[in-house]
């Protein structure tokens, strides 16, 4: 009786150790490109509804902030980015006052536990060695993802630090190294969500 009831101890021990391996590795992807593209929706129906509401969500986004908001992923993925100057002062890494009001529209998506997942990526133009623009975005990244934490929750939000690997513009401008300088907010579908596409839910 003894043995039994170690053994189906055990099978449960490992199972919630699987499931918990699973979910760590799910709401902690090891790369941006991971956290964009999971989790993967594989119906094309349900791909098709979820796109529509993104751009939808995207459409209103951009209406109410005129920030540049653009779709990856198959229409399935929204991504804002916001001027680093908006959010820092040159070459700080705390947040101005000023910032709460723009990371502050997007604490409405992490309401619903896994209707949508955030990612957080910072960049930064080439002004400066490889390994100062990589601390710079690391440390900026990192305020950001603590706005979150206090004033919402990080269990859906991952954060990059992508330094000046990924410019947008070519950095030959003051223009244009000011655009590369930025947050971008990728805004994904969640398990949730997934999950009432499957159930023709979705609105």
């Amino acid at each position: 009786m003894r043995i039994n009831n170690f053994k189906i101890w055990l099978i449960t021990l490992i199972m919630v150790a699987t499931a918990s391996t699973a979910l760590s590795q799910d709401n902690n992807p090891s790369s941006l490109k991971d956290a964009i593209n999971t989790p993967v929706i594989k119906d094309n129906k349900h791909r098709n509804e979820i796109a529509n509401r993104q751009v939808s969500v995207a459409t209103e986004l951009y209406q109410k902030n005129k920030l540049n908001v653009a779709m990856v992923r198959d229409d399935e993925v929204i991504v804002v980015s916001v001027p680093a100057d908006m959010l820092f002062e040159p070459n700080s890494t705390n947040l101005k006052e000023d910032a709460d009001k723009i990371l502050r529209q997007f604490k409405p998506f992490l309401n619903a536990p896994d209707y949508y997942r955030i990612a957080l990526a910072m960049h930064h133009d080439n002004t400066g060695s490889t390994q100062y623009c990589k601390e710079l975005t690391e440390k900026r990244v990192k305020s950001v993802y603590d706005w979150f934490a206090i004033n919402s929750s990080t269990k859906y939000v991952s954060r990059f630090s992508m330094g000046s690997s990924d410019p947008i513009l070519e950095n030959n401008s003051m223009q244009n190294r000011r655009l590369n300088r930025r947050l971008d907010i990728y805004i994904i579908p969640g398990q949730a969500m997934l999950e009432l596409a499957k159930k023709g839910q979705l609105k």
